[in-house]
């Protein structure tokens, strides 16, 4: 790793001597979270109006951003152009992109998973900059749930059942009314035994849904936490079979082949037991493809 790039949470860079830097301005950050995550090259002009609007000389303060950026990043990154393209070293790490496009096997390992775009700090720009980075925080937001999601997924289909615990409270945390999650953490509580903390959750999610929804918990959570440990009988409903496939098709996808098809096959094996015949399809279905 030559340089890595955190945007998520406290922003921050590390160089290859394992140094850390932070840029002393919050617009530079702003700027540089704007080059790596936008789509489109921007001039800078369009630039200057974004974050700058209130600057005496938008272009100078851009001009002055973009220098920090270039001490920051140091002398392998280039900013250049109009419109600016910003050019990393190979091997540099952006932990956003890890978030958006990596395996999550990696992206668990990024130590601001969970947190928010550039956290605490107040960026004041133009209505459209602050626009666009709620989206880019919401989109991100998204991101890193579907990762815990998966990793607890994929840990459960290892038999790691701590680690999936872990994952899916961290998941449930981000979004606690998200009834897959709170599924999920039933579930996994169910597998490991601890039926106290199962019922716990469940009594802390029918509280949370009736205060912010004034509504009861639907069939996936409620099915959650009528199953038993499959450790101590070979029947679970379709909802814990559906789970094991998606976690043995997720295992598989993050390179883990031996914990993928191991998984898919106890689920073909329960789909068997309980004469599911679409998820007897299913489990054989991605075990084959595999």
């Amino acid at each position: 790793m030559s340089l890595a790039i955190q945007l998520l949470g406290q922003p921050r860079i590390v160089r290859s001597s394992g140094e850390v830097y932070r840029f002393r301005s919050r617009k530079s950050w702003a700027l540089l979270a704007y080059l790596i995550l936008n789509d489109r090259r921007p001039s800078r002009s369009q630039l200057a109006g974004l974050l700058f609007p209130d600057a005496d000389d938008p272009m100078r303060a851009l001009r002055w951003s973009l220098s920090e950026i270039r001490r920051g990043l140091g002398a392998d990154v280039a900013v250049v152009g109009d419109p600016l393209v910003l050019r990393l070293p190979p091997g540099a790490v952006v932990d956003v992109e890890v978030a958006a496009r990596g395996a999550w096997s990696e992206a668990v390992e990024l130590p601001g998973l969970g947190a928010d775009l550039l956290d605490g700090l107040a960026i004041r720009a133009s209505a459209a900059f602050e626009t666009w980075l709620l989206s880019q925080q919401r989109h991100v937001a998204a991101a890193s749930e579907a990762i815990l999601h998966e990793a607890a997924l994929g840990s459960m289909s290892r038999g790691s059942l701590d680690d999936a615990v872990r994952f899916a409270v961290r998941a449930t945390v981000m979004a606690p009314l998200d009834e897959n999650h709170q599924a999920l953490l039933i579930r996994l509580y169910r597998l490991a035994g601890d039926d106290d903390a199962a019922a716990a959750q469940l009594a802390a999610c029918t509280e949370l849904f009736q205060r912010e929804l004034g509504t009861t918990p639907g069939p996936a959570v409620l099915g959650a936490a009528r199953e038993s440990r499959l450790a101590q009988r070979e029947i679970a409903d379709e909802a814990t079979i559906d789970a094991l496939v998606e976690a043995g098709a997720a295992a598989v996808s993050a390179g883990a082949v031996d914990a993928g098809v191991t998984s898919l096959r106890t689920a073909a094996r329960l789909a068997d037991g309980a004469g599911s015949t679409h998820l007897r399809i299913r489990a054989r279905q991605c075990w084959v493809k595999r």
